[in-house]
């Protein structure tokens, strides 16, 4: 069986004219350059190197066989740079749904697919879906809507998300049930893409005109954990260290916010690297239901 590593390697220092240099260029240390030259000679009961001051040079023999070798080899070259070409995955989704989640698997997913770049893209749920249906995302994650499954278009459900009013543990709210009567007179803070929530809490409030502002998830916690306002939030977006760091708990509340299912839009042709992209999702969630901390149970289907 021929070992095309020893010709890769022939080659380089046959262009190289230096061991040093090959090594360098190769990422493989001198000795195991020496070896592997060595074991070339012997394979082939002929001398293709002379050791010179500044050097090596090839033998008759040797410049034979780089003249025979050096094209296929370069060609072979060609095909490896192209497989590990760096690839890139495509990901929609809603920024504090992308900070949370893939935050979380980033690191592990790399150490497998070091030459895969996770490309996050956040956007409006019907853009991600249409840019999904062209191929210009591999995969969107995002809460379920029924009116947007697309012919097509695979839906991976990966359970629910709770959404929760929070409010600082030093706050009147800490520990009292809210009515709506309390929720009407009081400044909440709330996600700037949140539609979902908002319009079940508007529907709960029975029209009544309620203090909403828009913020980015880090400034409603930080706003709601300094004073005397109420966040909505979704539970599972929040790390259980940031409950901590802004002094903040979950308030009770006779308003029903209820729970809405979330998952993964992919097209039906999914690569190897997607397939796992999305297996270590689902472990991520297996793993954030263990929390004891989430008082409400998630339900993921795993493959």
């Amino acid at each position: 069986m021929i070992d095309f590593e020893l010709y890769r390697i022939f080659v380089e220092v046959a262009k190289e004219g230096n061991i040093t240099k090959a090594s360098e260029k190769l990422n493989v240390s001198q000795p195991a350059i020496t070896k592997q030259i060595k074991n070339l000679e012997e394979q082939l009961s002929m001398k293709l190197l002379e050791r010179k001051s500044k050097g090596v040079e090839l033998t008759i023999d040797g410049k034979k066989l780089y003249e025979k070798i050096k094209k296929p080899i370069e060609e072979l070259n060609a095909i490896d740079r192209q497989a590990c070409k760096e690839k890139v995955i495509n990901i929609g989704t809603h920024n504090h749904i992308g900070s949370c989640i893939f935050g979380n698997v980033l690191n592990k997913y790399y150490l497998k697919y070091p030459n895969v770049n996770l490309n996050l893209i956040c956007e409006e749920t019907y853009e991600m879906m249409r840019k999904l249906q062209n191929k210009e995302l591999d995969i969107v994650f995002s809460k379920k809507d029924s009116n947007e499954i697309l012919n097509g278009i695979e839906y991976t459900k990966l359970g629910y998300l709770h959404d929760v009013i929070i409010a600082s543990k030093n706050s009147n709210f800490a520990n009292k049930e809210l009515t709506l009567d309390d929720i009407e007179s009081q400044i909440i803070y709330t996600p700037r893409t949140y539609s979902q929530a908002l319009k079940r809490l508007e529907m709960l409030s029975f029209g009544k005109k309620l203090n909403l502002k828009n913020s980015s998830y880090n400034t409603i916690l930080e706003l709601t954990g300094s004073g005397n306002a109420l966040g909505l939030i979704t539970r599972e977006y929040v790390d259980e260290n940031d409950y901590k760091k802004f002094n903040l708990v979950e308030v009770k509340t006779t308003l029903e916010l209820g729970e809405i299912e979330f998952g993964i839009y992919t097209n039906s042709n999914k690569s190897t690297e997607l397939k796992d992209l999305i297996k270590m999702i689902k472990e991520y969630f297996f793993k954030l239901i263990a929390k004891q901390w989430i008082k409400k149970k998630l339900f993921i289907e795993v493959v």
